[in-house]
């Protein structure tokens, strides 16, 4: 077993890493004043998110406060400081620190220079990025977008069709830049082409990976048992394809038929993103957060993510062609800004890419589904979750027997049957959407 993520915490807290050198520096970078011209009068420090927000790191958010020495002047500067714990190996070799890191040194100033220099538009993608540590802990410190009026959302609860469509739209935008840099430079780094990151001997039946996620797909399997009214749907999902399961984590991060790539976000669920809301409590602009899972795709491969995990169940079906038509007319318009030269997609096309990516959607009921709706004070140890295959039959009634994952699974199931996107993981002979 793992050590707790409490203990890991507390030595994270307690280690040299958090000394005066660090948080000088981040001064420092973050005011552009020499180190001997302030000295640090406080470091507040509190937990960023609650228990079960994240699951592979720990973020805080500190507040420093100093005092500039030639004016007595004093300045507080609120940041926001993420720490990679996990010593899974499997998390290691897909290269989460490496990945997220250089999407905020490199990428989103890229791709907001991008909307600058060929639309003449200001369009912020994340925090500005101050500081990376790799040694003794894998750190990025970031401005902490809560001093600038942002807020994290009930992830219990789900977006609003205004708060979706606000979200879609900096997905498309984020999408569309990324277009545009995949045409000049290619993949950009291994580590974002997640078939070179994951690779298939690391998601067999017989990897630690694999051995975990079957016994999660039986646990899910049997929940829905339990709830008695589900059954057509749980004998369809006992036929799902144990190889299309496991593999399908490299299989939704591959291109549109037509060849356009996009950089998805990869974990665009509503964690990953803050909401700043004007006078009228209406939102007028959001952020993403947390680059761990990106890797270029298909626009479906983030559009069944969030749809799935992020949207208030009430507008999530009845709404869905809707926010789909919403994120196609901002990502092709942002392509015209942008002057991208190459093939638009037809919104049939994406509609294509839904139904070829349908394995997304399937999967997302076990994973993020789950970590939305969960409502239990008991912490979920992502590292033996992803990789122990003992889990009790109580774990399960914990993360898939709740009250808030019935009301919203026992909605989604009818409708993701009716997409055929059950269907995506059965067998290719009994696959009524696979393409020949």
């Amino acid at each position: 077993m793992s050590v707790s993520r409490d203990d890991q915490s507390d030595a994270f807290l307690n280690s040299d890493a958090l000394g005066d050198e660090f948080f000088c520096s981040i001064v420092e970078r973050r005011l552009n004043i020499p180190r001997d011209s302030f000295k640090i009068r406080l470091v507040l420090f509190s937990p960023a998110i609650g228990k079960n927000e994240n699951f592979v790191s720990v973020v805080y958010r500190a507040k420093i406060k100093i005092e500039v020495l030639e004016t007595h002047e004093r300045k507080c500067v609120d940041v926001i400081i993420k720490a990679l714990l996990t010593t899974l190996e499997e998390f290691k070799k897909f290269s989460v620190f490496p990945r997220e890191r250089f999407i905020y040194e490199d990428i989103i100033a890229s791709f907001e220079k991008i909307w600058l220099e060929r639309a003449n538009e200001v369009v912020e993608f994340g925090p500005a990025c101050i500081k990376v540590e790799t040694d003794p802990y894998e750190i990025i410190v970031m401005d902490d977008l809560k001093a600038s009026g942002y807020q994290m959302l009930d992830r219990k609860v789900g977006l609003t069709a205004a708060q979706t469509k606000l979200a879609l739209t900096k997905l498309a935008k984020f999408h569309a830049a990324s277009a545009v840099r995949y045409q000049k430079d290619g993949m950009i780094r291994d580590f974002l082409d997640r078939s070179a990151s994951l690779t298939p001997e690391m998601v067999t039946e017989d990897s630690a990976f694999g051995k975990s996620f079957i016994t999660i797909y039986n646990g899910f399997l049997e929940s829905i048992r339990k709830y008695g009214d589900c059954d057509f749907y749980a004998d369809k999902i006992a036929r799902w394809d144990r190889n299309h399961l496991l593999t399908s984590w490299i299989t939704v991060a591959k291109p549109m038929r037509c060849g356009l790539n996009v950089l998805a976000h990869g974990d665009f669920w509503l964690n990953n993103m803050m909401f700043k809301s004007n006078e009228s409590n209406e939102p007028e602009s959001v952020l993403m957060l947390d680059f761990q899972g990106s890797s270029w795709a298909g626009p479906a491969l983030d559009l069944h993510y969030f749809v799935a995990s992020s949207v208030h169940d009430d507008v999530k079906i009845s709404c869905y062609d809707e926010f789909i038509k919403h994120y196609y007319d901002q990502f092709t318009e942002s392509l015209v800004q942008l002057k991208y030269d190459q093939h638009i997609p037809s919104l049939d096309e994406l509609y294509d890419d839904l139904t070829d990516k349908a394995r997304m959607a399937a999967g997302a009921m076990l994973m993020i589904m789950f970590v939305t709706k969960y409502d239990c004070p008991e912490e979920i140890n992502m590292e033996d979750f992803m990789t122990s295959d003992k889990k009790s039959p109580e774990f399960f009634d914990r993360i898939y027997g709740n009250e808030n994952y019935k009301k919203a699974v026992k909605s989604w199931l009818p409708f993701m049957d009716e997409r055929g996107y059950l269907d995506s993981m059965l067998p290719d002979d009994q696959n009524k959407n696979l393409i020949n």
